[in-house]
């Protein structure tokens, strides 16, 4: 099973009703892939409701996938792009770690 976790941390500029408004943004996005691509196994994708102060990150997701060529596939769907393009636009930091489980 090859793990893909990822965080986001959503632009400072952004007033806490934008913020909020952002992270479901970017979750129904992240959401909406399962449904469209087939190498997916698990997805979880989840907004932070903890307080950590400056240095936390909004948004996580952790993908399972059967394998690294099946995640590799997963990256070259159309409708992933997107997805990334977006987030691309609306955050300042990402954090990845990939592993095998």
């Amino acid at each position: 099973m090859y793990r893909h976790v990822v965080m986001w941390k959503l632009k400072e500029e952004t007033s806490e009703l934008q913020r909020v408004e952002l992270a479901k943004q970017v979750k129904a996005r992240l959401e909406a892939l399962p449904g469209i691509i087939s190498e997916i196994s698990d997805y979880e994708v989840a907004i932070n409701i903890g307080d950590y102060g400056a240095s936390f990150f909004d948004i996580s997701l952790i993908a399972s996938y059967p394998n690294e060529a099946a995640f590799k596939r997963y990256c070259a769907y159309p409708e992933h792009d997107a997805v990334v393009a977006y987030i691309q636009s609306v955050t300042v930091a990402e954090e990845i770690v990939d592993y095998i489980v």
